[in-house]
C-alpha cells in the first residue's frame, strides 16, 4: 500500500508543482484581498439602492404606495411628498420585467401596500427586456432582496462591485477620491439636488431650448411591441390577483420631444392604455406625458426627466389620483 504522505495532494506535488502553487498564492492573495477592501468600500458609498433597500427594511410594515419605472419615475416621484407612506424604486434603464420582479418579490413583506405606480412611457413598449443577468439583478438581490435571475443564485450573485466595474469605479473615484458627489438623497432614496441638467446649463431659456439637438428613440419593432404587451398584461393580472390597486403612469414630457416622437409609436401605446382602462377595473390611469400647461421649462432636468420642482408637481396628481381611489 502507498504512504499515507503519498495519498495526500499536497505531497505527491514536484518542487516545481510547489514553486507555481506558491507563486499562484502570492500572486492571488493580494488581488482577492484587494478586491474585498473594494467592495467594502463600495458598499460605503451612500447610492441610492442602498437607501432604498434600507428604507424598504425599515418601513416595510407601513408602504401603501410603491412607484416602478425607469429614470423618468425616478425622477419625478418624490416619496418625501406623497401624503401616503411611499418608495419609489424606480431606476435608470429599469423595464418591466425588473418592475415585475420587484413587485413579486417584496409583495409578501409590504402587508399595507395597496397602490402601485407603474410607468408605460412614450417608447416602453417597444425596447427589449433585459436579459435574466443584468447587472442591476446583483442591486435588487443585495438590497431589496429580490431574485431577479430567475435561477438559484450564489456567491458572485451578491459582489456588487463585480456586477459592474465601471460604474462603481466611476462611483469610487466621485465618492472618495475627487470628493465630487452633487447627489443629496433623502430618506427615501430621492435626489433632493438633481438640477444640474442640460436645461439649467441653458438658463431654462426657451428660445435655446428649442435649438437644442438631443436623442430620441423613434425606431419601432412591433414584435417587441407584442411581447412587451403580454408582459404587461401578465403584470396588471398579478396585481389584480393581489388586490393592488394600480395608477398606469405616463410621466410629462417637454414640448420639443413631445414634437418629435415617432407617431406610430404613441399610437400603439395609447391603443394599450385605453384596452387596460376598459379591461382592469383595479386600474386607473395617470396620463400626463403632453401636460405643457401644468409644467414649464423649469420643471425638466432635460427634455424627458423632471427635475425636483417638476417632481414635487407630479407627486401632486399622484395624491390626487389616490384621493380619487378611495
Amino acid at each position: 500500500m502507498p504512504g499515507q504522505k503519498k495519498t495526500l495532494s499536497i505531497f505527491s506535488f514536484n518542487k516545481a508543482q510547489l514553486r507555481f502553487l506558491k507563486y499562484c498564492l502570492g500572486f492571488f492573495t493580494p488581488v482577492v484581498l484587494t478586491y474585498i477592501v473594494l467592495e467594502l468600500l463600495v458598499l460605503n458609498i451612500p447610492i441610492n439602492y442602498k437607501v432604498f433597500g434600507e428604507y424598504l427594511d425599515a418601513h416595510s410594515q407601513e408602504i401603501e404606495v410603491m412607484a416602478l419605472g425607469s429614470s423618468q419615475m425616478k425622477c419625478g416621484f418624490n416619496p418625501a411628498n406623497c401624503d401616503e407612506n411611499a418608495i419609489n424604486l424606480a431606476s435608470t434603464s429599469q423595464h418591466h420585467n425588473e418592475d415585475f420582479h420587484i413587485m413579486e418579490g417584496t409583495k409578501d413583506r409590504l402587508p399595507k401596500l395597496k397602490y402601485v405606480l407603474m410607468e408605460v412611457s412614450y417608447n416602453h413598449l417597444e425596447l427589449p427586456h433585459h436579459s435574466n443577468d443584468y447587472w442591476k439583478n446583483t442591486i435588487y438581490l443585495k438590497y431589496y432582496g429580490v431574485n431577479a435571475f430567475e435561477r438559484p443564485t450564489w456567491f458572485k450573485d451578491r459582489l456588487v462591485y463585480l456586477s459592474n466595474v465601471h460604474f462603481y469605479s466611476h462611483k469610487f473615484m466621485e465618492y472618495y477620491v475627487d470628493k465630487s458627489i452633487t447627489e443629496k438623497l433623502n430618506e427615501f432614496g430621492f435626489d433632493t439636488n438633481n438640477y444640474n441638467g442640460d436645461f439649467k446649463t441653458l438658463n431654462y431659456d426657451e428660445s435655446k431650448i428649442a435649438t437644442k439637438k438631443f436623442k430620441i428613440i423613434t425606431r419601432e419593432d412591433l414584435t417587441i411591441f407584442k411581447k412587451n404587451t403580454a408582459y404587461l398584461f401578465e403584470m396588471l393580472n398579478y396585481a389584480k390577483a393581489e388586490n393592488l390597486k394600480v395608477i398606469v403612469c405616463t410621466l410629462p414630457l417637454y414640448k420639443t420631444y413631445l414634437k418629435e416622437r415617432n407617431p406610430n409609436i404613441v399610437r400603439r401605446r395609447d391603443s394599450i392604455l385605453s384596452i387596460i382602462k376598459q379591461k382592469y377595473s383595479n386600474v386607473t390611469l395617470l396620463n400626463e406625458e403632453a401636460d405643457t400647461i401644468s409644467f414649464t421649462a423649469k420643471d425638466f432636468l432635460n427634455e424627458n426627466h423632471l427635475n425636483p420642482n417638476g417632481a414635487k408637481k407630479f407627486t401632486a396628481l399622484v395624491n390626487q389620483k389616490i384621493d380619487s381611489l378611495y
